[in-house]
């Protein structure tokens, strides 16, 4: 760490600011280039007057520089890095710096870190996890839902609106610092990857991956570059689906367990249902759970293993664990079912939510019992493109091709959306106006389903 005097943070627009203003305040010349091209003149003028550091929106010659971070999903081809791997100048991923910072700041010290990544089930198991956790410790949540406190089972939103990229961590932990507020566990959910600072470090799923970096890489390899560098003493949880990241923990001896949500994948803990409950079944016994019926709980099967087993090792009772799961109600727009002014709405609409989802949610709108007039109102779409790389319209053209049979009354939200030319198809701007549509459309034997990619 003391080698490094002069280094470049890339892309301002995923949180890389604070990256550069924790560097600068540790002492280092810091130079934040704006890759995306993003970021307002002012805050860039902020960061030069306030903090020293230089700013561009330009690449900038790499001699000088003894560090370059740039986040996983930057197109390697990009100027700066493409010099740097030319005159082998160490590139460094947001993740790891994040990790650096936290370690050189001592600003976690004392408390157990818990990080969580992965291609689905990272807010259902971190917020399993910290109801599971509040039974004997406080905590602090940090997901795309927010940034929450759980005590004993019950939790407060203390800030919204920070999101899941690396650097984002940061800014959590300053909010909490300047609202007075600690815990003895934190959890963190990180997008496409984990920093290697945690004292323990969960994966939920590899699948589906999805390329990253101008199609260069998998963000599978991304989520499992922190078995590669982390700190020794860190513990893993991975689902015993995801092979190689089971075998690149071998390879670098890494000390993990593995968890599974089927009864024909052995692990050391696994969970199934049978008869409205769930079992979970561990090196040292069973014991079952009740569900609440108010939501999918089978799309929660990959949350519930990975945070009984984080809680298991973790010291948690039993009956605390058991507690949690059968108080669980499901996650807002995470396959919950409600009242709609008098429609029932099964609704999964959500940052994470993806054409597959909406497949799956639409299999399970179809076995609800409903009349035999009853029809299925779909809303589809996304409310913000950039929102975990947003709902490519060509995927939701090819579900609405192979699936349209199925949808009484399809209502598209986003412009992007628009291009879609289909029968029996309407088109909104955002989620609220897609739902106010769908209770105009249906009927009281109707069943609305909401699949919008948003911000919630």
């Amino acid at each position: 760490m003391l080698d490094y005097t002069n280094i470049a943070v890339l892309d301002l627009t995923h949180a890389g600011i604070i990256i550069a203003k924790k560097f600068a305040g540790l002492g280092f010349k810091v130079t934040a280039v704006d890759v995306y091209r993003t970021v307002d003149e002012n805050i860039l003028s902020g960061l030069e007057s306030d903090h020293g550091i230089i700013t561009s929106k330009d690449p900038m010659p790499v001699d000088g520089f003894d560090l370059i971070v740039s986040p996983a999903h930057l197109d390697p081809e990009y100027a700066m890095l493409a010099d740097a791997r030319d005159k082998n100048i160490e590139i460094m991923t947001h993740h790891r710096a994040v990790g650096m910072i936290l370690s050189m700041t001592g600003s976690l010290d004392g408390a157990t870190v818990v990080e969580i990544t992965g291609s689905k089930a990272k807010t259902s198991s971190a917020s399993l996890l910290a109801d599971m956790l509040s039974r004997k410790m406080k905590v602090i949540l940090h997901t795309s839902r927010g940034l929450e406190l759980w005590d004993q089972g019950s939790s407060r939103i203390v800030r919204l609106g920070l999101s899941i990229a690396p650097g984002s961590m940061l800014l959590a932990v300053d909010r909490l610092n300047e609202l007075g507020i600690a815990a003895d566990c934190y959890i963190f959910e990180v997008s496409i990857g984990l920093t290697g600072f945690a004292d323990v470090g969960v994966i939920t799923t590899l699948e589906p991956d999805y390329t990253i970096a101008a199609s260069t890489s998998n963000a599978s390899d991304s989520k499992m570059d922190v078995l590669s560098h982390c700190q020794p003493e860190e513990i893993f949880f991975l689902n015993v689906r995801d092979r190689k990241a089971l075998d690149k923990a071998e390879e670098n001896s890494r000390t993990f367990f593995t968890f599974s949500d089927s009864e024909e994948l052995d692990a050391d803990v696994q969970i199934h249902f049978k008869d409205g409950d769930i079992v979970l079944d561990y090196k040292d016994g069973v014991f079952s759970s009740s569900l609440r019926l108010n939501y999918n709980s089978r799309s929660y099967t990959t949350a519930f293993a990975a945070s009984g087993s984080v809680a298991m090792w973790m010291g948690v009772s039993v009956e605390d664990i058991s507690n949690a799961i059968s108080s669980f109600e499901g996650l807002q727009g995470r396959m919950q079912e409600k009242d709609l002014s008098g429609r029932k709405l099964i609704d999964n609409s959500n940052s994470g939510m993806d054409i597959r989802s909406a497949e799956r949610s639409l299999d399970y709108a179809l076995s609800k019992p409903k009349a035999d007039s009853g029809r299925i109102i779909m809303v589809l779409g996304e409310e913000a493109a950039q929102v975990c790389e947003g709902l490519p319209p060509r995927n939701v053209s090819q579900f609405v091709t192979k699936r349209g049979m199925d949808i009484g009354q399809l209502i598209l939200v986003g412009e992007r959306m628009r291009g879609i030319a289909e029968k029996n198809v309407a088109y909104a701007p955002g989620l609220e106006e897609g739902l106010s549509m769908a209770l105009e459309a249906s009927s009281k034997d109707d069943i609305i389903l909401s699949c919008v990619k948003c911000f919630r």
